[in-house]
């Protein structure tokens, strides 16, 4: 009897990987940008730059950043990628934005003392010499 369970246990196993192998996974789609400006104004949880922030604002010379979204509640970001081509992308909710060579400004509300809040308001624009646009 014991046997019998295992066998039938073994072909729904079977079965049900056969169906989710044929399901589709949600792609995500990556712009590239090169010499371009960009602005993001927005709010999320995560950025990553290696300088100090200054009361919530920070210039930047050719630095490595990531600013992410990543679908937590009321994170979303909003960015202008110029010129050559253009990328416009409104209010995603998980979206990650990858810069190399970034200079410009940053304002980052975490790091101020006058607009403290979760999740945290980000405002930038730069000029940066490869951008990455991921989003979902």
């Amino acid at each position: 009897m014991k046997n019998k369970y295992k066998i039938i246990l073994l072909v729904a196993c079977v079965l049900g990987c056969i169906s989710l192998s044929g399901m589709p996974l949600a792609q995500a789609n990556t712009d590239e940008f090169t010499d371009s400006i960009v602005i993001i104004v927005g709010k999320c949880n995560y950025v990553q730059t290696p300088a100090l922030w200054l009361f919530g604002f920070k210039f930047l010379l050719n630095r490595h950043i990531i600013i992410q979204a990543s679908g937590g509640e009321e994170e979303t970001l909003t960015a202008l990628v110029l010129p050559s081509k253009i990328g416009f992308y409104f209010g995603q909710e998980d979206m990650t934005i990858q810069m190399d060579g970034a200079k410009g400004l940053f304002f980052r509300g975490e790091k101020s003392l006058l607009f403290p809040n979760t999740p945290q308001r980000i405002v930038a624009v730069c000029r940066a010499s490869d951008i990455w646009v991921t989003y979902i």
